[in-house]
Parts: structure tokens; sequence; C-alpha cells
């Protein structure tokens, strides 16, 4: 497929065939960095803080994160590479019901953008034998808006994400570490602006007040890891913030003013409705097995929920919308062989049973 208007800032045309051959959105190019001093201290200080919740793996990555060379000696460039995953909401069902971020509609994007990567580097490869390629989809300990946004493709907005000048913030990025030297692209700030001067619509919006500030986020607190990352029970103050979102919150984006600007995306496994814009509760709540849910959720990113999670999630939206309708359902999760779902089941069956008082 060869993709229409792909946006790559003055990308080295030794790569230039290869990304428009597998169809990419977005691709940059930056070389190593060696002033991380401060951005490296800083994250230390957000882990200080607590702030990446329970995801413990950043602790064990911190000292790779600002280093790509300790991922593939004698790194020399780095080529980020991305796929834009927007879609416009459908209008909700009339039976209670759960979102998802826009990103976990189809398939999931670390099979759809890994696979072309994966190409790409196959093909360098074999141009350039003597050299080395490495590859990753979202799952690399690098900083990755550090270097992404050096390699011009996008520039971080208040809410901590990447926004392009052309996609805004709907996209997914992956990145090839290479020892060839490429000629950087220009930075982001050349092509794609900033945030409106004095805007926090993306602050304001946030339910559990994850957003601390400008470019400032507690994960702990944020919907997109409580219903993904965070494994177990989920603080009882934070339950009735999560509104409907039962995996994932695109909030932050919705509001973005720079955002208005997206197109629907052309990636055919994008738009496979795998697991779709919404999910009735009662279907949800109705799920007893890890098979029935692999069945359901096999290929989307949901996978990264579970069972456990994902019907925990459903509890919680059930209580937050009122739905008494789902009452029976309830009862039988509250008695479920998993702790997790029961506890919150009974959590939401006692929120439903106040509203009679």
């Amino acid at each position: 497929m060869i993709v229409r208007n792909p946006w790559y800032p003055e990308v080295d045309p030794v790569i230039r065939n290869s990304l428009r051959q597998e169809g990419l959105h977005l691709a940059g190019i930056t070389s190593v960095h060696d002033n991380v001093e401060e951005e490296e201290e800083q994250y230390r200080r957000w882990l200080g803080r607590g702030y990446h919740g329970a995801m413990r793996w950043m602790e064990k990555h911190a000292a790779l994160k600002f280093h790509p060379e300790r991922l593939l000696p004698g790194t020399r460039s780095i080529v980020f590479i991305a796929l834009n995953y927007y879609q416009k909401r459908t209008d909700a069902p009339p039976e209670p019901s759960g979102r998802l971020a826009r990103y976990a509609w189809g398939r999931d994007y670390h099979k759809e953008l890994g696979k072309r990567i994966k190409r790409v580097a196959r093909q360098l490869q074999e141009q350039f034998p003597d050299e080395q390629f490495r590859s990753w989809t979202d799952a690399t300990p690098l900083a990755e808006r550090f270097y992404a946004e050096r390699a011009g493709i996008g520039f971080t907005g208040r809410h901590t994400l990447l926004i392009n000048g052309q996609f805004g913030s709907w996209f997914v990025v992956g990145e090839i570490l290479t020892t060839i030297a490429l000629d950087p692209s220009e930075s982001a700030g050349t092509h794609h602006g900033a945030c409106p001067l004095n805007c926090t619509r993306c602050i304001d919006v946030c339910p559990t007040g994850a957003l601390l500030g400008p470019h400032r986020i507690d994960g702990s607190r944020c919907i997109s890891y409580l219903t993904i990352e965070h494994r177990g029970v989920i603080p009882e103050e934070l339950r009735p913030l999560m509104g409907d979102w039962i995996f994932g919150c695109d909030l932050c984006q919705e509001v973005c003013p720079l955002n208005v600007r997206a197109t629907v995306t052309d990636v055919a496994g994008f738009l496979k409705p795998i697991a779709g814009d919404r999910q009735l509760l009662k279907d949800i709540l109705e799920i007893r097995t890890e098979e029935e849910f692999r069945s359901r959720f096999a290929g989307s990113p949901v996978m990264r929920a579970g069972r456990e999670g994902l019907v925990r999630n459903a509890c919680i939206a059930a209580a937050n919308l009122g739905a008494r309708e789902l009452i029976e359902e309830l009862k039988i999760c509250a008695d479920d062989g998993n702790e997790v779902v029961a506890i919150h089941a009974r959590w939401a069956l006692s929120q439903l049973e106040s509203t009679d008082e």
C-alpha cells in the first residue's frame, strides 16, 4: 500500500522508499544525543515521586532510557516511524456501555506497526550488511518522546503526548536503532508549532487530576494506567472519577484544539472493529473465563488488560452509569472466583443500591 500524503521531514533518501512502500504515515531521524543529564535527572525525580504507579519496569529500565547505545552498541542514528490511528466515535447504544480509547478499537498496533518496522529494518540490513539494526514498537526502554521530538515527528503537548502538525496526537510510534550515520531531520519546532497560548483544556478535562500542570503527569492517577496497566484493586476514591472508560482514555486528546485537523486512518487493521469504540457492559460482565476473553479480543490491544482487568473496569463503569439493569450480572460477578472482580462487583452493587436510600 502506498500511503496518502506521508510526512517525512527531510528523511534520508536511503530509507524513504522503504518507508513509503510500507504505508507509513510519519518518519524522522535523529542522531544520538550525549547531553542528556538534565532529562535523566527529571525522569528519576518523576520515578521518585511514584508517578509511574506499579509499572516497576520503568525503574528497571531507567539506566537505558536516554542511552540507545546501551540497547545497540555503536548506535549512531534512530529512525522514528509512526501510523495515524484516528477514527470518529459512533453514537452510544441505548444499553449501558463502556468506552475504549481509539487506538484499541482495531488490531493491536504492536502487530500492525511492528510488522512494517521489521520489514523496513530487514530491507536496510540487506542494503547495509555490515551495519546493525534493532527495532521496537512502543516496547523499548528508550525515552521515545524525547528522541521522536528531536527526529521531527512532533512536539510534546501539555498533556505529555506528541503532537504532529498533520495528524495531531492520534498516532503510534516505533523506532529502528542503527549504527549507520544517517542525516537527521529538522527538529519538531520547525514544523509543528506549539500548544495555543494559555490553553489548559487537556489539564482541565482530566477527571482524576492526573495532569498536574503543563507537561506534568501523575501516571498512577491516569485512567489509561488504571484501566490497563494497574493490576489488582483500583483505589476506591478513584473509581467514581473513571466514568464509563473500560480501556484507556481519550479525553485529553478529544479536547485538544490541535486535533481538529485529524483525518481518519487508512490502515485496514486499525479499521477492523475487533473491540470497537464501545462494548456493552452486560457482555463484558458475562465473560466467565480467560478462554472466552481471548476468543473475543484476540489480536486486540484489549488483551493487555486480561479478563480480570476488563471485567473489573466494567463493574466500575456500571456503577458510574447508575446501570441498575445490570444488578443481576453484578451479583454473579460478586461471587466470582477472581477476588479482584468480586471486590469491584460488590462495590458497584453498593453504589447502585445506595441510590435507593
